[in-house]
């Protein structure tokens, strides 16, 4: 296994689905809550020997996007595929979103698309390459690399790749990924943060290494390299949020880790993006989530609903 896919490995919560059934609940109860289908006319019905009722048809096209799907840890997939008549799944990891939907019944598998994409423009191939780039260049240089030469090539790389991300909500739309009034709901919770942290964890897992093995115990001063990241998130961010409200007919739901006195990262823009935009209708509602309990590791979320 190369360092790539073992680091990987330590994104993955193996008792997600159980640990996570609270938060999950609340969490689905909020996508649904106001969202209604429009009424396209009645049909009789009868309710006893000779009374007659009518009730209401609903469109029955209702859809729905959710980003960053995964396994579908977070939502209650199945409760969500009794209310909307379309469901589409879009991440990175297409073999996780397959697992999440597996045992489903075929007849509502048949509502469900599932779309591989990146919301940045940097897939997990471009991650991959950055990683071994960095190892490359570090057994090119040898005893050569220290820690300087180390920050400087990091921010090299960082700027190189870069170049594959997205600059505008359009390449969303060209991307097939968020197209204008697209879905009537679309849901964006947990993804933020997750956008740039595969970076930063490959260079903190590299340089803690590297500070063990190589530099002496002198741990490289990468705080450049984390502003930039930061940056990274900074324009991106508003693009991805841009894309969702112009892809969504009747209701956006954006989920994010909220921390007044150390702000996650990726989280923060996105909250901050959409408190300073003029015009927006948006509801906010606070809701925990008991995302490692083995490790006492807690989240306050931040949905905020337009």
């Amino acid at each position: 296994m190369g360092v790539y896919e073992h680091i990987k490995q330590k994104f993955v919560m193996p008792n997600a689905y159980n640990d996570w059934s609270k938060y999950r609940e609340q969490v689905t109860k909020l996508i649904i809550k106001d969202v209604n289908k429009d009424i396209v006319g009645y049909e009789s019905v009868k309710t006893g020997v000779v009374t007659t009722t009518m009730k209401p048809v609903y469109r029955e096209d209702m859809s729905i996007a959710i980003l960053g799907a995964g396994a579908c840890n977070d939502f209650d997939l199945l409760e969500l595929s009794q209310y909307f008549d379309r469901i589409t799944l879009i991440d990175v990891d297409m073999e996780s979103m397959q697992k999440a939907i597996e045992w489903m019944p075929e007849i509502l598998k048949e509502r469900i698309n599932l779309v591989k994409g990146s919301l940045t423009g940097i897939t997990n191939e471009d991650q991959k390459t950055f990683c071994d780039d960095i190892l490359f260049r570090v057994s090119e240089y040898g005893n050569s690399m220290t820690p300087e030469k180390f920050s400087v090539f990091l921010i090299h790389e960082l700027k190189r790749l870069e170049k594959k991300m997205y600059t505008h909500e359009d390449q969303l739309v060209e991307a097939g990924l968020l197209p204008v009034g697209g879905y009537d709901v679309v849901v964006c919770i947990g993804v933020c943060s997750q956008l740039m942290s595969m970076l930063s964890y490959i260079i903190n897992v590299i340089t803690a290494n590297l500070t063990g093995q190589l530099f002496q115990g002198k741990a490289p001063d990468n705080r450049a390299v984390f502003t930039y990241i930061k940056g990274m998130n900074s324009k991106i961010v508003p693009i991805i949020n841009s894309a969702i409200l112009k892809c969504s007919n009747e209701k956006a739901v954006f989920g994010n880790e909220y921390d007044e006195h150390h702000p996650v990262e990726g989280a923060y823009q996105c909250i901050i993006d959409l408190k300073t935009r003029l015009g927006l209708h948006m509801t906010e509602e606070h809701l925990t989530w008991n995302f490692n309990p083995g490790k006492n590791v807690e989240y306050d979320m931040l949905i905020q609903m337009v």
